[in-house]
């Protein structure tokens, strides 16, 4: 009985099994921190934000560089994924304890090592409408000298009595105002 017990325990979860255990989880986790769900522990190597598990409204947490956050290994492998899209070069997250833990200090890690490699665009072949890069040579900047720029020539002076005139008429109404309506007053 026991043999039948050990086979029936080492076999995967059916998806009705892992849709209850998610739903166990997040109503386990719906009001713990990242430092007292259910999990691994693991050492965060940058600062993070780890999602609220089961959350509707996917809020998250921050995990600063140096604490330890437990995440289930699917949640780790996520974290710690790199490829194309990604962009990372290093693991983000490395087990505190077990085979696979460790209790080095923690890395200096660059912000280039997990947002990726920046390439230049490609340059259109001939013909495409796309826009291109300016031919070498094509782009000057000049520099006038003797520019009429009105910084050069200092303070302008008008006659006070040339000025009389537009000072005593009232300004002329450049915009309509609209007052207000009754559904803003509600509003508020």
């Amino acid at each position: 009985m026991a043999t039948a017990t050990a086979s029936e325990q080492a076999r995967p979860l059916t998806d009705e099994e892992k849709r209850a255990l998610r739903d166990l989880m997040a109503r386990e986790n719906a009001w713990a921190t990242p430092a007292t769900r259910i999990g691994e522990p693991y050492e965060a190597l940058i600062n993070l934000s780890v999602p609220r598990r089961g959350d509707k409204d996917r809020q998250t947490d921050l995990v600063p560089a140096g604490e330890t956050v437990y995440l289930t290994e699917e949640e780790a492998r996520q974290f710690n994924r790199r490829g194309n899209r990604d962009g990372r070069q290093v693991d983000v997250v490395r087990k505190l304890s077990g085979p696979g833990g460790s209790r080095e200090p923690i890395p200096r890690i660059l912000p280039r090592h997990v947002s990726g490699r920046l390439f230049r665009p490609a340059t259109p072949p001939p013909g495409s409408d796309a826009p291109r890069p300016d031919p070498e040579g094509s782009s000057a900047v000049q520099v006038i000298e003797d520019g009429r720029a009105p910084e050069t020539e200092g303070a302008m002076t008008a006659d006070p009595a040339e000025m009389t005139d537009r000072l005593r008429d009232a300004a002329a109404p450049d915009a309509i105002d609209l007052p207000p309506t009754r559904s803003r007053a509600r509003a508020r």
